[in-house]
């Protein structure tokens, strides 16, 4: 797994997890919104898509459920409080870089 698609609008969170998924030897796409992402996965070949639950137009269970039914055994990972676990993995507010690491390492085996 090499190619992840990151998709927030906060600064702060992409500047946090960018540096970590770059530094650990991930090519990285950042996007602002879930329809992008839904997008980019139609588009590209990405092994991971990482959304932001931040209320912004297409929600990130919307966005999560899109990707699935297009590319099924692609891995979602939704940041943040909104998720449902038939859907994808999901990450607790406020974002502990550990665990995320752990999450993402998970699923990259």
């Amino acid at each position: 797994m090499k190619n992840i698609i990151l998709c927030s609008s906060n600064p702060l969170l992409i500047k946090n997890v960018y540096g970590f998924l770059r530094d650990e030897g991930y090519t990285v796409d950042i996007v602002e919104h879930p329809a992008l992402a839904v997008k980019k996965v139609l588009w590209g070949v990405y092994d991971l898509v990482i959304v932001d639950s931040e209320p912004f137009g297409m929600s990130a269970q919307e966005a999560a459920q899109v990707i699935r039914s297009v590319s099924p055994g692609m891995p979602v990972v939704i940041m943040g409080r909104e998720r449902e676990k038939d859907l994808a993995d999901g990450m607790e507010e406020p974002l502990d870089l550990e665990e995320f690491k752990r999450t993402i390492h998970s699923i990259a085996v």
